[in-house]
């Protein structure tokens, strides 16, 4: 499902040849929808498909094209940040199993989306997907923001609790990035573009971020969607 035909064309720049599996191809584009309201007050789009709603009746932005030209490091494709998201986590750079140990999944974030403090939080509520060994070895090796501030997490519990997306109103302007739980009234005035996971009770994995200093480098375009970017196209 994710790989193209054939393999891109070659690039001077190396994270241009990198894999990450979440991130939307140049050819991916979300689209140019008319968001209305039903006789419910449900948000819809004006020539709504089936395939537009998960089964729980949540709306999705709408996303097409193809899995050509080169990838947004910055993005996440709404169909593939769930499938790495929803269920068993799976590492959102290469679609594997993340690390896990005694004492939890590996999760790799951003300081500068979630400042470091001792003690963390009881919970961080994050759109970044789970990360394996390697995959966070390379990130911690190229990407010059993760060496200016960084967390590697264990997470034993980490629920996927809602979505992320646009915000919508009969009286006032959509807002944009809005974070809503799944028991919130507000989902059906949502159209979603990320699943959410809370990690709960999350310990600070210091061993990681030492070997990842000395990993292998990797491209820099990888390191940085990996490391805790919740980024998406509205």
């Amino acid at each position: 499902m994710y790989a193209p035909s054939a393999p891109p064309p070659p690039s001077p720049h190396p994270e241009r040849r990198s894999r990450l599996y979440i991130a939307p191809y140049e050819g991916e584009f979300a689209c140019d929808v008319t968001v209305l309201f039903d006789a419910n007050g449900r948000v819809c789009f004006a020539d709504e498909r089936p395939e537009d709603r998960d089964v729980d009746g949540v709306l999705w932005e709408r996303w097409e094209g193809t899995q050509t030209g080169e990838l947004d490091w910055a993005a996440h494709f709404p169909a593939r940040q769930c499938e790495v998201m929803e269920g068993r986590p799976l590492c959102g750079v290469c679609k594997g199993d993340p690390d896990r140990d005694e004492r939890g999944t590996l999760w790799l974030l951003h300081a500068g989306d979630h400042p470091v403090l001792r003690p963390l939080p009881r919970s961080i509520t994050t759109a970044t997907p789970a990360i394996c060994i390697p995959c966070a070895r390379r990130a911690m090796r190229a990407c010059q923001e993760l060496r200016r501030g960084s967390v590697a997490l264990r997470v034993r519990e980490a629920p996927v609790i809602g979505v992320r997306g646009t915000l919508y109103s009969p009286t006032a302007p959509p807002l944009p990035d809005q974070v809503v739980r799944f028991e919130d009234d507000a989902l059906r005035r949502l159209v979603a573009r990320q699943l959410m996971r809370e990690l709960i009770d999350a310990e600070i994995d210091d061993t990681t971020l030492m070997a990842s200093a000395s990993g292998p480098a990797v491209a820099a375009g990888t390191a940085s969607a990996a490391c805790g970017r919740e980024a998406g196209r509205g």
